[in-house]
């Protein structure tokens, strides 16, 4: 009984543990089912998802390209307006400029019109009574011809700004645009301002100074037909009358006027019929003119007809840009004294006209030489007011006649020293080139980066330490360098000299020399006594002793002058080089090669003149010596004469002659070979040079 009830109890287990497994898996399998249906579901929102992502993106690209389209035809309206717009304005400004008689670019104009500076002046005028040094500029008007050729206003002021609007094409060669370049000076005056508004900001302020030991400098800079001389001539008519203004408090100052000007190198003096004059230093390194007149000024008519005068007989050619361009530089030198006793100075200097190289290939050699000689000119100029505004201790006025006659406006005392650069520029955008080049010029002058780091001493510097600074400083050491040069080149190519022909002086010291010279290789034995000297050969000697000493310390004194010259241009020449390492204009090395090749070929023209006219001098005395030694064997009556004496005769005429040609073909053979040179050089130069 116990045993069924054993196994009934067995079977009951296992079926509930089979009952239970069945419902394990049952369950099993339902959540399985369950997941499926989950993922499905997943799926099914996810795809759905993705379709109405899918649906809003095509909806959202079709509204963007709709909207895309709408842009782009509400652009392609504008466009028709502007250019609608722009055809009108065009047409407008057309038969404006046709009823004017202008004949211009109108694109460009319309361009240049939208971008000008507007209103009048964006500050007042400073004058230039606390200024040492004044840079104003002075746009001229533009001229009626000027328009009629097809020549725009590219040029905008409002002091103390001025603008350029350079026309440029883009890399296409159609598509046209406008540069503007910024320009800020102390004061810039527009083409409706007067020559009275430069003269009241500029020179009459320092009226009082010229009766105080002062020196006023007032330039006139710019390119061929900018209006330097214009404004010149304006400020000369007002300045005449402040003058007399200002002395006629005290009777006893007089006024002393001396005009002249430098061409080509050289100095001519316009108040006595252009008489060349020479520009001299002297041993105290004073700057001396000679040959040039000064004429006293009694009253304001007088002075101003002495300017017209000077002005009427200064150098003038025709160039590319002016029929009438000024081709020298005419220095007015108006000096107040009281006696003996200098009270001011007052110095009016206009200036070349410059251009490019490229304007002047077409031209004869002579304007070639005579334009290289303008820029050089204006390059030293600019280092020298550089080289005094920023306290340099050395000036190089040498470097140029130019700012050698003007030392004194380098060197006077800062507070006894004013310069006023006016930089006159042409508005026709033709020339936009030659106004920035102006404009960089006049706005280099008071650049600030390349000064001497130097801290300049509270007290001034008298022209006495200057000097002494200068002499016991860098022209000691540059002429010793110069000096070893020299030498080296007279041993290498020793110069040809002319003898000079019947000058017993020099032949009596030749003679002594070689004496002297055979003596010294003589044995003691062999070597003449020196015997007692008669009192009027003494005194012959001791003559030509001191005259040759003369000789001796006048050509160390030329020596040491052309040493001089040669560190000034050597200074302006590193200046040059380091504003070309800036600029990286590649031009220094071109500009030096071809002012050197022109200043030898001034050098040897003049040296090649006086050969040539030594020449005809002894010309003239070996053809009257000749007539005689003719006149001597076939003259009246004379049957008798010794053939020997005529034969030696001739041939000592006829061996003077040949040297003298000689050594005359053999400097003209070189200098035809540095004149091919500066002729190759020049068909290469391309720009003017600004730095």
């Amino acid at each position: 009984m116990k045993k069924q009830q054993h196994n009934q109890r067995q079977k009951d287990q296992e079926y509930m543990g089979q009952n239970k497994r069945n419902w394990i898996d049952q369950r099993k399998l339902m959540k399985g089912i369950e997941i499926n249906n989950k993922q499905e579901q997943v799926l099914q929102q996810q795809q759905q998802a993705q379709q109405i992502v899918a649906q809003q993106q095509a909806q959202q690209q079709k509204g963007s390209v709709v909207d895309n389209i709408k842009k782009m035809e509400q652009q392609r309206e504008e466009r028709r307006k502007n250019m609608q717009e722009m055809k009108r304005e065009k047409a407008e400004r057309e038969e404006q400029n046709q009823i004017l008689g202008k004949n211009v670019d109108v694109e460009f104009e319309i361009m240049i019109d939208k971008t000008r500076l507007k209103g009048g002046l964006i500050q007042e005028h400073q004058t230039t009574q606390n200024i040492k040094l004044c840079v104003c500029v002075r746009k001229r008007p533009i001229f009626k011809k000027e328009e009629v050729g097809g020549e725009i206003d590219a040029i905008s002021c409002a002091n103390p700004m001025i603008r350029v609007h350079e026309p440029k094409l883009k890399v296409d060669g159609i598509t046209k645009y406008v540069e503007n370049h910024d320009f800020q000076f102390d004061n810039t005056f527009s083409e409706v301002e007067q020559g009275k508004d430069i003269y009241d900001v500029s020179l009459a302020p320092l009226m009082d100074l010229l009766v105080n030991q002062g020196v006023v400098t007032c330039f006139a800079y710019g390119q061929t037909g900018s209006g330097k001389t214009y404004t010149m001539k304006s400020i000369q008519e007002l300045l005449a009358t402040d003058l007399y203004k200002l002395i006629s408090t005290t009777p006893s100052y007089k006024i002393f006027v001396s005009f002249f000007e430098i061409y080509g190198g050289k100095c001519y003096d316009l108040l006595n019929a252009k008489a060349p004059l020479q520009i001299m230093e002297d041993k105290n390194n004073n700057i001396q003119i000679q040959g040039l007149v000064e004429k006293p000024s009694e009253s304001e008519q007088e002075l101003f007809q002495l300017m017209e005068l000077a002005n009427s007989v200064r150098t003038t050619h025709a160039t590319v840009a002016n029929d009438t361009s000024s081709r020298s530089h005419s220095i007015c030198q108006i000096a107040i004294r009281q006696g003996y006793s200098d009270i001011g100075k007052l110095i009016l200097v206009d200036l070349a006209g410059s251009e490019r190289a490229q304007d002047t290939q077409s031209n004869n050699r002579q304007r070639r030489l005579e334009g290289a000689e303008i820029n050089k000119s204006l390059l030293a100029l600019k280092e020298c007011i550089r080289a005094m505004d920023s306290g340099q201790g050395h000036v190089p006025f040498r470097a140029s006649k130019l700012t050698l006659v003007l030392r004194d406006s380098f060197t006077a005392k800062s507070n006894k020293s004013r310069i006023i650069m006016i930089a006159c520029i042409s508005p026709g955008s033709s020339s936009a080139d030659h106004s920035l080049n102006t404009l960089r010029y006049a706005d280099r002058l008071k650049d600030k980066s390349n000064q001497a780091k130097v801290q300049l001493e509270e007290r001034e510097v008298t022209n006495e330490e200057l000097l002494y600074r200068q002499q016991q400083g860098q022209d000691r050491q540059s002429d010793k360098n110069l000096d070893n040069n020299n030498k080296q080149l007279d041993k290498q190519n020793p110069p040809l000299q002319l003898p000079k022909i019947n000058d017993p002086r020099n032949q009596n010291n030749q003679n002594a020399a070689n004496l002297k010279k055979n003596q010294s290789q003589l044995p003691d034995k062999e070597k003449p006594k020196s015997q007692p000297v008669p009192p009027k050969q003494q005194k012959r000697a001791s003559s030509i002793q001191e005259d040759s000493d003369d000789d001796v310390a006048a050509e160390e004194l030329v020596n040491k002058k052309n040493g001089q010259v040669k560190e000034d241009v050597r200074c302006m020449k590193e200046t040059m080089m380091k504003n070309e390492q800036n600029n990286a204009n590649g031009n220094g090395n071109e500009f030096f090669d071809f002012h050197e090749k022109v200043n030898t070929i001034l050098e040897e023209q003049d040296e090649i003149l006086n050969i040539h006219m030594a020449a005809i001098k002894e010309d003239a005395k070996l053809l009257q010596q000749e007539s005689e030694l003719i006149q001597s064997i076939q003259g009246v009556g004379i049957v008798d004469y010794d053939v020997d004496t005529y034969v030696g005769n001739l041939d000592a005429f006829i061996k003077k002659k040949l040297k003298i040609y000689n050594l005359l073909n053999k400097k003209l053979l070189v200098f035809k070979t540095h004149l091919k040179e500066e002729e190759e050089i020049s068909s290469k130069m391309k720009n003017t040079f600004y730095y």
